[in-house]
């Protein structure tokens, strides 16, 4: 049986794991190191694939918060 609080942990370390991923991408493009690199020029370093599962992992780790969080950005 599988332990729902691993479970999370699992989806937890796959977010950092893209976000590490789409840090190193921003490295290799000449980014700046001391900069976060987020998608301020347009360019986020995620592919389509990896925005849908940030969601989907973000829904299922953080819940109805998250939730919430979409619309408003939206």
């Amino acid at each position: 049986m599988d332990n729902p609080q691993n479970n999370k942990q699992q989806q937890y370390q796959r977010l950092q794991e893209i976000f590490n991923i789409a840090r190193q991408r921003y490295l290799d493009d000449g980014g700046n190191p001391h900069h976060s690199g987020g998608g301020v020029s347009g360019k986020d370093y995620l592919t389509d694939a990896e925005k849908e599962e940030i969601r989907l992992l973000g829904n299922q780790v953080f819940g109805e918060t998250n939730s919430l969080i979409q619309k408003k950005i939206q």
